[in-house]
């Protein structure tokens, strides 16, 4: 199946399909790169009080809605 071909493929998508599709192609990519999962593994293990956020600050930063994040 050539290129053209898939793109044509992903065209005829609804959006959830295509957010899967963009979902499962960061996985490979992630899957391949080791030095970015190394990296989000010591994030993830890190323990560090001052480097968590509660689920509260996260929702206001991911909606946009944080000050600091706009300065």
């Amino acid at each position: 199946m050539s290129i053209d071909a898939i793109k044509q493929e992903l065209a005829s998508l609804d959006q959830a399909g295509r957010k899967e599709i963009v979902a499962y192609l960061v996985a490979l990519d992630d899957e391949v790169n080791a030095e970015y999962r190394t990296a989000l593994a010591q994030k993830i293990d890190d323990k560090t009080p001052g480097r968590w956020m509660t689920l509260e600050e996260l929702d206001r930063r991911l909606s946009g809605k944080d000050d600091e994040t706009k300065k």
